[in-house]
């Protein structure tokens, strides 16, 4: 769907092959189709479709084949996804919708006005229709977890239980949830005493967490007063020993914002059925924020945290992914600003799966950072194992996929590889992952895995965050792309390279405002017109830029400088034929990481001819009439969008003095378009005219 190149504010997506895929595009499909009424909203009491049809079957393939292979007693946990959330007009669409904003935190919905897409709220905030859920009970199921953003509840159910699901109407369609079971890798014995020291000018008391931290040049910040301060972490794990003394800078300050145990359904995350369930989260929670001075400082170590337990430890370490989706949504509800998962999955899935789109928790990381949040996950401990590749949500295009690398720079065994199976450059970025110094229940270790370093890149993105609060999720991977130590020559096993925070918080980034000028002017003026531009940048207080290229008809004054700057945009209609005139100024520096950025500009030149089009603005229907010079002349009457895709083309006509046409708002397929500019085209012979109307809602 989208994002092979950068996608600020959208998830990827993408229209597959029917059966291995189809519920994915399904969701998606449905989350346009919802989302459309607020673009383009029908009148009044008018129905429109919001229910979609069910998967046939319902129950796909690979979970049938597994069924038929139980005993008929044994349960199994599946999600149900349901066809629709119960709403039957636009209206009760957008009043859903408008209720959505009372269901989030105030700190969640400021980071999606900061950091996320727009419109804030969607489709995929509006809850689970709560008779649906009813319904599962009343067939004496219970209910594990519920997705608003995937319509979907998972159940544990036996094959009689899933046929009677089947019945149910408003089911679209059954599948297994994914259970991966997690293999650490082999702990290596290192002899780097000298490497562990920290030299005695650092302002902090590292203890054997330096070495790790230095690798990534996080000391650096640390020195310029920067822990992470304000921004709130989500730990996706297993139980976390909260009251171990690395965490009583986080108690004592009240930076332990939320705990929840989505497996118990409590919000205990210390207990478990064994005494390693509380291992793995207190590794990786320590390795992010652990403040013991003189022994342990992770990189963000000043930052807010919310800890989840989605992953249960008995006989074998159990992550299941209806758990993994529930904790993210909940992090998205509290506000966070960026989640550390140090989990995955692919026993279900294929290598052919870890495309960006197929798993539902690689769906689920995409729309976090959708939201605005930072999403930070392992590459996973398999390239020495059958499997080899990176695992899920790993794979997901605006994920943070961490490999590992021992204190010397060498690529760990274990690290998993890429490219995903669509051809991108996975992991995105390394840092340690080898002997990593953590906290332990029982005090202190040297723990193996991505699981590891995956903490410390979370903490260097709650620096960048501490630096810059503004950066989306995709501008801050850029950073950490743009700086790591591949930077230019990217590969499968490390990515872009060892992270580099220090030059990462130094980068600028450039800002054009406005994006787009529209200037209009009569054929043959001879007058200039101006509008003003501004361009900024970010994380530096100043940038030489300059304008790469730009049109003979525009130009800008002053046309290079260092910002911040204010410039005026000229435009000189003179011997411009009639027609839209467009083209975009570039400006470019040297040190931004997102340069060039671009400003489109339009020149519309009308005519002489005698072309009215009223009311303006229009909202149901306009009528386009033209006084024709010639009864012999014939007229073709086009509408476009100012991007310049066609919304609506009247019959060629000829004969006649006058032309008069009402156009009732609806594209070339009856849907009715959403309100904005639109540009009135008409060709008489060969000569254009161009008039902007406006439609409202």
């Amino acid at each position: 769907m989208l994002l092979a190149e950068e996608r600020e504010n959208m998830v990827s997506g993408s229209i597959f092959n029917q059966h291995k895929r189809c519920m994915f595009f399904l969701f998606f499909l449905t989350s346009f189709i919802f989302v459309l009424p607020t673009v383009a909203e029908e009148p009044p009491n008018e129905k429109i479709v919001l229910e979609y049809p069910s998967q046939n079957p319902k129950v796909d393939i690979k979970t049938r084949n597994l069924l038929n292979e139980l005993d008929p007693d044994s349960a199994i946990a599946v999600w149900v996804f349901f066809t629709d959330k119960g709403i039957k007009t636009s209206g009760e669409y957008g009043k859903a919708v408008e209720e959505c904003k009372y269901q989030l935190s105030e700190r969640a919905t400021e980071r999606r006005k900061l950091r996320g897409k727009k419109p804030i709220f969607d489709f995929t905030d509006i809850p689970v229709k709560k008779e649906y859920l009813d319904e599962l009970r009343n067939l004496n199921l219970k209910i594990r977890a519920v997705s608003k953003w995937f319509n979907a509840a998972s159940v544990m159910a036996n094959k009689n239980q899933i046929g009677e699901i089947e019945k149910l109407p408003f089911v679209r369609a059954i599948e297994k949830v994914v259970t991966f079971y997690r293999k650490e890798p082999i702990p290596i014995e290192e002899s780097l005493k000298k490497i562990y020291e920290a030299p005695q000018d650092q302002t902090l008391s590292y203890g054997e967490s330096y070495a790790q931290l230095a690798q990534i040049q996080v000391p650096e910040l640390h020195t310029l007063g920067y822990s992470g301060k304000g921004v709130l972490i989500t730990m996706l794990d297993t139980g976390y020993l909260i009251h171990h003394p690395a965490f009583d800078s986080i108690l004592n300050s009240g930076r332990l914002l939320a705990t929840h145990d989505f497996i118990n359904g409590d919000d205990n995350v210390e207990d478990g059925p064994a005494d390693g369930q509380r291992n793995h989260g207190t590794y990786t929670f320590s390795a992010v924020g652990g403040f013991v001075d003189d022994t342990l400082i992770g990189p963000a170590f000043g930052a807010k945290f919310a800890l989840a337990k989605t992953e249960r430890v008995d006989s074998e370490v159990v992550s299941e992914e209806d758990h993994w989706v529930a904790g993210i949504e909940w992090a998205d509800s509290l506000g966070a600003d960026v989640v550390s998962s140090s989990l995955g999955y692919n026993d279900w899935y294929t290598y052919e799966d870890m495309d960006g789109n197929t798993a539902l928790c690689t769906i689920a990381a995409d729309l976090a950072v959708s939201k605005g949040i930072v999403v930070v996950n392992a590459a996973g401990n398999e390239r020495d194992l059958p499997w080899h590749y990176i695992i899920a949500p790993a794979d997901g295009d605006s994920v943070i996929a961490v490999g590992a690398v021992d204190l010397q720079g060498q690529l760990a065994y274990f690290s998993s590889a890429g490219p995903t199976y669509d051809g991108r450059i996975k992991p995105d970025v390394v840092a340690c992952g080898v002997s990593t110094f953590c906290a332990s229940p029982y005090g202190y270790a040297r723990v193996p895995g991505t699981s590891l370093s995956t903490p410390l890149i979370a903490g260097v993105c709650a620096l960048l965050l501490e630096v810059d609060s503004t950066l989306s999720p995709i501008q801050l991977r850029q950073a950490l792309w743009t700086t790591a130590s591949q930077a230019d020559h990217p590969d499968t096993l490390m990515g872009y390279g060892i992270v580099n925070a220090s030059k990462a918080s130094d980068l600028a980034y450039l800002v054009l405002s406005p994006e787009r000028f529209e200037f209009e002017a009569s054929l043959g003026d001879t007058q200039s017109q101006a509008d003003t531009i501004v361009i900024t940048s970010t994380m530096a207080e100043s940038l030489k830029w300059r304008i790469s290229q730009s049109p003979y008809w525009v130009r800008i004054e002053p046309d290079s400088g260092i910002t911040p700057c204010t410039c005026v945009v000229w435009v000189n209609p003179k011997e411009l034929p009639v027609g839209v005139h467009q083209d975009t100024i570039k400006v470019l520096a040297e040190k931004a990481v997102n340069s060039p950025q671009s400003t489109v500009v339009t020149l519309i030149i009308r005519s002489t001819a005698n072309i009215s089009a009223f009311p303006n603005p229009f909202s149901n229907s306009l009528t386009v009439f033209v006084d024709k010079s010639d009864t012999k002349d014939k007229i073709k009457v086009s509408i476009f969008t100012v991007a310049g895709e066609l919304a609506y083309r009247f019959p060629e006509e000829d004969g006649g003095k006058v032309f008069q046409k009402t156009w009732d708002g609806r594209n070339e397929n009856g849907r009715r378009v959403s309100g904005g500019i639109y540009l009135l085209k008409v060709d008489i012979n060969g000569h254009s005219e161009i008039v902007k109307v406006a439609k409202i809602e």
